[in-house]
């Protein structure tokens, strides 16, 4: 670039201007103060070098037209919006290489809003402070800027009604009418960092405005995604499910409330924008590299998850909430599945029977994977879940449905289990039965990940092919089926220890899978107080003796490790079982080396008994240690 001019701002000092004139190379043909300087006397074939504040290039911009002088611009401590607006470096003499390294300068498209020129970029609401650009520094650099963004996460939020229309000029317009928390408008993706990353193939001149719109439907979609921009900054892409893209020609912002805006960091509000491409063309020189991608380039993309109707309204009457709101129209599948799931049909009770059969024979088999495979069958996962979408938003229609369809389906499986019990001779209980009598805040853990699981399937057609893994995990038709052997045997204890851990698992997943259908926005958490309450009283009832049954199992899990492995002076004690606790019962072997009397069996137990310092009853087992 061995021809130009350069175009000064007069109020830098002139030992600065005269140390930077001097490393000019080549220099230019002349220096002039903008005080001298008119664009209108510089011809097209004229290039020019600016180093001027914003404010002063902006007046430079607004005198453009198609036969203006080719123009850049030098870095200078007041051109912030504009030095982001046109990428331009931050250090002089990195500016001035690309300038004069230059061959052609392109026309270039400036945003005009309300028809005042923008240098960079327009601000509706909040910004995308969400957003950190992962490439600006080191991720432990970086670390404590992304905290700081992440914070601001952690308030109250609130979405604005906008109505916009746009479409192609003189062609007819379309309206969105949504909700949103910020808007950002740019006239081309290269500006700002976040349309760099997640736009592609927009170049600087396709007389397109570019909008981002942030609409997140809860502070829990804002948040997950700052935690995951916090730790794993991605450079992907891919636009995050809460943030919409549109390249159009021109648009219009309307809102029934004041539209608090910022163009290039100044503060206004109005209750209407116009934004279109300024008629103002120019061959500016920019910092940006042009992208070496092709394809054409997208017009839209997620518009279809903007708040709209009676989204739009719910969301807009207050904070933004800490779980999606969801209207009807949106889960209206899933309420057909549920109230169909709720019916007590032909093939649910013959589903409940074949189940039932195959998880008693597998019972008396003491077979764990015949056990599975009536889980697999089992039907009764789904009216449970209707039952907890139900009790969410007192529905008392579907709370009927599915407690009919539950007690069916409990009477079915406690009738085909009894008889085959009746026609089964074996009395033994076996591991399977055994594991089946005793519940514990295990199992409650277990009903509560399982309802968790349950909801979310249904709630998520994509992934409902795992409601049989979940029927596997909560197992509700082979604590039934044991139950029915306790009736068949008339031992009150199997059926009583059955049915605690069908209760155990009926509450947890009642319970879980409102609190997950809540979460997922499913009910506004006024309408769901009353369903949850009852929910959790229930659950609090069984809790209790459940937590007398785990004090049991941790009881028991010590016993047999203070004793299993232990040398005491007559042999080795192994197999350690707790056979009761009301007395307290073992059944322990014992090898020994020497043959052992009643004296040394009395000896034994005294030794054990000072080791768990209770008294116990003892069922011993002698095993010969034989050496060689």
């Amino acid at each position: 670039m061995d021809n130009y001019l350069l175009i000064y701002d007069p109020g830098i000092p002139e030992t600065e201007r005269n140390n930077f004139f001097e490393k000019l190379n080549p220099a230019p043909a002349s220096y002039i103060s903008l005080d001298d300087f008119s664009l209108e006397q510089h011809p097209k074939d004229e290039i020019l070098l600016f180093w001027l504040s914003d404010s002063q290039s902006l007046s430079i911009l607004e005198q453009l037209n198609e036969n203006s002088a080719e123009i850049a611009f030098l870095p200078h401590p007041e051109l912030v919006q504009l030095a982001k607006g046109l990428g331009i470096p931050a250090s002089k003499e990195d500016a001035f290489y690309r300038f004069k390294e230059s061959e052609k300068f392109q026309e270039v498209d400036l945003l005009e809003v309300n028809d005042q020129l923008v240098l960079n970029s327009l601000v509706i609401g909040e910004s995308l402070g969400v957003f950190y650009d992962p490439q600006s520094k080191g991720f432990f650099k970086g670390l404590r800027e992304r905290i700081l963004h992440f914070s601001k996460l952690l308030r109250k939020v609130s979405l604005q009604k906008f109505s916009i229309s746009f479409g192609k000029i003189k062609e007819e317009k379309r309206n969105l009418d949504i909700a949103a928390m910020g808007i950002m408008a740019v006239a081309h993706c290269e500006t700002n960092f976040v349309f760099r990353r997640l736009i592609k193939d927009s170049g600087l001149h396709d007389g397109q405005i570019h909008l981002l719109i942030l609409a997140p439907k809860s502070l829990s979609d804002l948040i997950y995604f700052g935690l995951k921009n916090l730790f794993f900054p991605s450079k992907s892409n891919q636009l995050p499910d809460f943030v919409s893209y549109l390249a159009v020609e021109e648009l219009e912002i309307k809102s029934p409330d004041p539209i608090h805006f910022a163009c290039d960091g100044k503060e206004s509000q109005s209750q209407q924008l116009q934004l279109k491409i300024s008629p103002k063309k120019g061959r500016i020189l920019t910092g940006f590299i042009p992208s070496e991608e092709s394809g054409k380039p997208k017009k839209e993309l997620n518009l279809g998850i903007l708040p709209t109707g009676d989204l739009r309204e719910e969301l807009t009457k207050g904070y933004l909430p800490w779980t999606r709101h969801a209207t009807t129209e949106e889960f209206k599948e899933l309420f057909l599945l549920l109230k169909e799931n709720a019916q007590t049909s032909s093939t649910f009770l013959v589903l409940m029977a074949l189940s039932t059969l195959i998880a008693t024979f597998g019972l008396f088999a003491n077979s764990t994977p015949v056990v599975i495979g009536a889980m697999i069958l089992a039907p009764l996962m789904g009216p449970i879940i209707s039952l907890a979408m139900g009790m969410l938003r007192q529905d008392g229609t579907l709370i009927k449905n599915s407690l009919i369809t539950v007690f069916w389906g409990v009477l079915f499986g406690l009738f085909f289990s009894v008889m085959i019990t009746w026609f089964t001779p074996l009395k033994t209980m076996n591991t399977e039965i055994l594991s089946r009598i005793r519940p514990n805040l295990l199992d409650l853990g277990i009903a509560v990940a399982s309802g968790i699981a349950g909801a979310y399937a249904h709630s998520k057609e994509e992934i409902a092919k795992t409601l049989a893994g979940v029927a596997i995990s909560v197992a509700l038709v082979p604590p039934l089926a044991v139950a029915g052997i306790g009736l068949g045997w008339n031992n009150w204890n199997v059926f009583g220890g059955a049915m605690l851990l069908w209760g155990t698992n009926l509450a947890g997943i009642v319970m879980a899978a409102a609190v997950t259908f809540l979460f997922l926005g499913f009910s506004p958490f006024r309408l769901a107080q009353k369903g949850l309450l009852v929910s959790i009283l229930i659950l609090i009832g069984i809790t209790t003796p459940l937590a007398l049954s785990f004090r049991e199992m941790v009881r028991e899990n010590a016993i047999i490790q203070n004793l299993s492995g232990r040398e005491i002076p007559h042999g080795l004690l192994r197999d350690v079982n707790v056979i009761s606790f009301r007395p307290l019962r073992l059944s322990v072997t014992i090898l020994s080396e020497k043959e052992l009397n009643a004296q040394d069996f009395k000896e034994i137990k005294t030794e054990i008994e000072s080791r768990i310092e209770e008294p116990v009853q003892l069922e011993l087992t002698l095993g010969a240690k034989i050496l060689e």
